[in-house]
C-alpha cells in the first residue's frame, strides 16, 4: 500500500469515525461502506474538508437495483 494511500485511509477513519461500516485498500483505490442515512454527511464531508476536497464521485454502489424483486410489473 502507498504512503498515500495509507494517510487517506487514517484521514478517512478519523474524520468519518462510526460512519464507516467499512473501509478498504486494494488495487490502488480506497472504498469506504456506509449507510444509506449516513451518505448525505460523508459526500458533504469529503467535498468540503481540504484534507479531501473530493471534487467528483466515480462508484455509487447497491442504488441501481434498490426495487429490484419489489416492483409491481403490469400488462
Amino acid at each position: 500500500m502507498s504512503a498515500t494511500l495509507e494517510a487517506l485511509s487514517q484521514n478517512l477513519q478519523e474524520h468519518l469515525g462510526d460512519r464507516l461500516k467499512s473501509i478498504k485498500v486494494a488495487l490502488g483505490e480506497v472504498t469506504i461502506e456506509v449507510d444509506v442515512a449516513d451518505y448525505l454527511s460523508v459526500m458533504q464531508t469529503l467535498r468540503d474538508k481540504p484534507q479531501f476536497a473530493f471534487e467528483e464521485l466515480i462508484d455509487l454502489c447497491g442504488v441501481d437495483y434498490s426495487t429490484y424483486g419489489h416492483v409491481t410489473r403490469e400488462g
